[in-house]
């Protein structure tokens, strides 16, 4: 994923923090200095440590989703830190809903747990006498422990972690919450109309959440509002494009390949022959070995950024998804948009590159089936059924 970077893997799953993460570390170290100015250095200290722990937290939460997703024989393409938390790519939700409910409640559940071990942790170290003490306090942190200690450091970490359950359990998409309520309607309906119905409730909440901010003056409320209300709305998206493409396959639908780049080729030189055509995908090939994949807007971008004299391999995609012309685009539109950047896909038969796929032909496509679901032929049982 673009500016991103591996950090290790678990169980085959490579964990990644996006560059801007580091500024959220650098907002904590500030904190930490300005709050302490006395004793800056354990001001500093004591944030960037709370910062760290959270977000290992927010990492083991996404590892529940991922390794109970994993059980299920769902792929899980990587798991990456953000500034406003954690996403795991997966790439496809179980079939089953009852596997769907286990899977996301899964997140939660390790949150609740690391509360549980975090509380028997404090209970052994400060003794039951004085975390009776700071759950009767009104002032709480502050009636236990003076400044910015370990103990509170410990404690924060347990009310977080409830925290951080409670609000993912809201039954309102994309959260754990509505995710689960999906599974549930889905175990009664079909999986459209629950998903509609989950996202729905999704923006409402979001509405609320962004009314609140506004009243609040609450630019972290306004971001989780919109961070909600478009993650609902893109959930909705893609279930109906599931939906409307179900029963076909790659090979109806693939673009031929047409112009192939060469990594040495000029961008300049690529735009001339490329963007004059009708070609929006365009795979990279060096000595007839696949090297990498652009697209029409990539290559516009890159122009403008970099100039006509940069190299296509600069600018390439080299991690490149890629499908047989077998594959359900049903399963495919779901793989294709959890795919990172790549806004594109390789078709290979017989170890030959013979078409290309991407999601704005997806979008088209499902747009277009929605208005005539009969527009391709189909094959397998409950095509065109939502």
């Amino acid at each position: 994923m673009v500016w991103s970077f591996k950090l290790l893997s678990v169980n085959g799953i490579p964990i990644r923090i996006h560059i801007t993460f580091l500024l959220v570390v650098a907002w904590a170290a500030y904190s930490g200095f300005t709050a302490n100015r006395a004793d800056w250095a354990q001001g500093v200290a004591f944030m960037v440590a709370l910062v760290l722990l959270l977000f290992l937290c927010v990492l083991l939460h996404e590892l529940g989703h991922s390794l109970v997703a994993q059980l299920f024989g769902v792929h899980v393409a990587d798991i990456t830190l953000w500034p406003l938390g954690g996403l795991a790519r997966i790439a496809k939700m179980p079939e089953r809903p009852y596997q769907e409910f286990v899977m996301t409640a899964a997140g939660p559940a390790t949150n609740i747990l690391l509360a549980i071990l975090l509380s028997l942790a404090a209970v052994a170290w400060l003794g039951p006498g004085e975390i009776l003490a700071l759950v009767a306090s009104p002032w709480l942190f502050r009636g236990l422990v003076p400044g910015m200690s370990w103990e509170t450091l410990l404690l924060l970490l347990i009310v977080n972690n409830v925290l951080l359950a409670v609000f993912n359990l809201i039954p309102a998409f994309p959260l754990d919450g509505g995710r689960m309520l999906r599974a549930l309607l889905a175990a009664v309906m079909s999986y459209r109309r629950a998903t509609t119905i989950a996202a729905y409730i999704g923006q409402i909440f979001a509405l609320l959440l962004g009314a609140l901010a506004l009243l609040d003056s609450n630019i972290f409320l306004a971001a989780i509002a919109v961070f909600v209300f478009f993650g609902a709305w893109q959930e909705r998206e893609q279930v109906r494009a599931r939906v409307n493409l179900q029963g076909l396959r790659v090979g109806q639908v693939m673009q031929p390949v047409g112009l192939r780049l060469h990594p040495l080729q000029t961008l300049g030189d690529a735009a001339a022959q490329g963007l004059i055509s009708a070609q929006t995908t365009f795979v990279v090939v060096d000595g007839g070995r696949l090297a990498g994949l652009t697209t029409r807007a990539e290559l516009l971008r890159a122009l403008r950024k970099a100039g006509p004299a940069a190299r296509v391999g600069q600018w390439m995609h080299r991690d490149v998804l890629r499908l047989a012309p077998a594959d359900s685009l049903a399963e495919i539109s779901e793989r294709l948009w959890h795919a990172g950047s790549a806004n594109a896909a390789v078709v290979i038969e017989a170890g030959q590159v013979v078409g290309t796929v991407d999601r704005a032909d997806l979008a088209r496509l499902t747009e277009a089936l929605g208005v005539c679901p009969n527009l391709l032929p189909r094959t397998g049982t409950g095509a065109g059924k939502g």
